[in-house]
């Protein structure tokens, strides 16, 4: 029990200065509720690591391939059914982000009206936990978190997590400029040959190449070299992705009829998204997981987001590039202003998680891969490691 009062000498009292004792029973009783808390934080980033790593990646792409018979059936029928099964990830990842402790506050323009548009969305890159903050802005709106492609960093492709994205139809993107020209086709190709088909909404990229900590460096010599104003907050965006995208999808006149490619509607809208930390902290997503924040509101998170309709001159890379660095110049001042004030400008709106599609999708995931697991892979183990013992 705590115990204060006020310091008094001779001379003088010391007003204001409180003593505080504690008890043996209370400390001992505080070490255990740290020690239960800490344990339950181990099992919960232990169990939603394994599903996130190996269950929901497994259950998501053996279902994808058995209904990929459907292709050659009903294409829409096979959209429908790989959307619904990419928004119940989406659901997932969220609950994730809750479990972590992790909240969301949206600013700027109210992107409710754009979430059946097809858009192209532009963020800045500061650490792994942004992709956790998109998620769960978007989650409940429309059939975004179903019908997105993610431009993906190459170092996830081989993992269990990188085949299900690449079932769904994300792109990887490989490093080095002496890759780009290669890399750039590819994913010209791969927009062409699965946009349309796959029936997707909205393209999202992180521009800016890589977390803000590795490019940072670079990003302003590159600043200095092409005479312009360095940027603190973030980095000038490389823009081949982004003019790959408006070069294949973007419209071909102010008609905004056809895209480029002439395989249906194209990109109307360009989504600026300005994702911020307080006080420019980034936590790691380990320490993250087992709900160790750096500061006490490390995990309130805050994005801002920009709508801009696409221009068809932007199909030219360097009216392109002058847009972009405009834009990046603008949300290095965002920041700024973030950093300082703890808000971005414009009303708020503070993101309210379904639990009970979370909780949902817990027992979905889980009840999927131990159907698969019992009635067809746990029977061709047996069988396969049979079959290599009988070889000796």
């Amino acid at each position: 029990m705590l115990k204060g009062g006020l310091i008094e000498s001779d001379n003088q009292k010391v007003v204001g200065v409180r003593v505080g004792t504690m008890d043996a029973s209370e400390r001992t009783d505080n070490v255990h509720l740290i020690e239960i808390r800490r344990i339950i934080s181990l099992v919960g980033a232990a169990y939603f690591l394994f599903m996130t790593a190996w269950v929901v990646p497994l259950a998501c792409v053996i279902t994808v391939s058995m209904i990929f018979p459907l292709m050659l059936i009903s294409m829409p029928l096979f959209n429908y059914l790989e959307h619904k099964l990419c928004g119940m990830v989406n659901a997932h990842w969220n609950a994730v982000a809750v479990f972590c402790g992790t909240t969301v506050t949206e600013y700027g323009t109210d992107l409710a009206e754009y979430a059946e548009k097809k858009c192209l969305l532009l963020a800045n890159h500061l650490g792994l936990l942004d992709h956790f903050v998109l998620m769960q802005s978007l989650n409940e709106k429309g059939s975004i978190r179903s019908r997105w492609m993610w431009v993906i960093y190459n170092i996830w492709k081989y993992t269990p997590l990188g085949v299900m994205w690449t079932s769904h139809g994300n792109f990887f993107v490989n490093g080095g400029a002496s890759k780009r020209d290669n890399v750039l086709k590819s994913f010209r190709n791969h927009l062409e040959n699965s946009y349309y088909k796959y029936d997707f909404g909205w393209v999202i990229m992180y521009p800016e190449g890589s977390r803000l900590y590795l490019v940072k460096k670079s990003g302003r010599t590159f600043a200095e070299k092409n005479n312009l104003k360095p940027l603190d907050h973030c980095v000038y965006p490389r823009t081949g992705a982004a003019h790959a995208v408006l070069d294949v999808l973007g419209p071909v006149d102010d008609t905004f009829k056809l895209s480029k490619c002439g395989k249906g509607e194209p990109i109307k809208y360009i989504i600026d998204a300005t994702i911020g930390y307080r006080r420019g902290v980034v936590p790691d997503i380990c320490d993250a997981m087992m709900g160790d924040w750096p500061t006490v509101d490390a995990s309130e998170f805050a994005v801002h987001y920009d709508v801009i309709p696409v221009k068809p001159e932007w199909a030219d890379e360097n009216k392109l590039k002058e847009f972009l660095y405009e834009r990046y110049a603008i949300k290095d001042k965002l920041l700024a202003e973030f950093y300082k004030t703890g808000h971005f400008p414009g009303e708020r709106n503070k993101i309210v998680p379904n639990n009970y599609e979370m909780f949902f999708a817990q027992i979905f995931w889980g009840a999927l891969y131990y159907a698969h697991f019992y009635y067809w892979l746990r029977p061709l183990i047996v069988f396969c490691w049979t079959y290599f013992i009988s070889m000796f």
